[in-house]
């Protein structure tokens, strides 16, 4: 069985793989500067599928690797809790 977490990169690998590198460079320097902009808070961030996949090959890692440490540290400082579900976590 895989780990989720292989089974997330090999995803992500294979959209990324099907996004033409000039595309995805295109979206991520977009978005990069929609969040630095004024660009208004109603307004669509992820247009279309590129962005979606740029958004996810550029965020993700930082984002998995944040939330693992944190939930790592969590776990350390309080051995004995389980979640009961997942809104607990």
């Amino acid at each position: 069985m895989n780990h989720p977490a292989d089974t997330l990169r090999a995803t992500l690998a294979d959209l990324v793989d099907g996004l033409p590198p000039r595309q995805a460079a295109q979206a991520v320097e977009r978005l990069i500067a929609n969040y630095r902009g004024d660009t208004p808070t109603d307004a669509p961030i992820l247009r279309d599928c590129a962005d979606v996949v740029a958004y996810a090959a550029y965020r993700m890692p930082a984002t998995f690797a944040a939330v693992r440490s944190a939930l790592a540290e969590f776990a350390a400082a309080v051995p004995d809790w389980a979640p009961g579900s997942h809104l607990d976590v």
